[in-house]
């Protein structure tokens, strides 16, 4: 199905199924604004300890998140 704006949404079965998966996207859009949350804390704490700028801390969080 094609909404307003021209962009494909599922369709489901029932309202009940629907639903779910509203709740679901509401969960993973809180799980990622609380990582967002959580990787602007560690970079902006890493910024401190060393007294680097945002963008090498970046770097350096990023590389380390990757191996973990």
């Amino acid at each position: 199905m094609i909404d307003a704006a021209g962009e494909q949404v599922d369709t489901y079965l029932t309202k009940e199924a629907a639903e779910r998966d509203i709740e679901r996207c509401k969960k993973e859009d809180q799980m990622y604004e609380t990582a967002k949350q959580l990787v602007d804390s560690a970079i902006k704490a890493h910024m401190q300890m060393f007294e680097i700028d945002r963008e090498t801390s970046r770097y350096w969080i990023r590389s380390a998140s990757e191996v973990v």
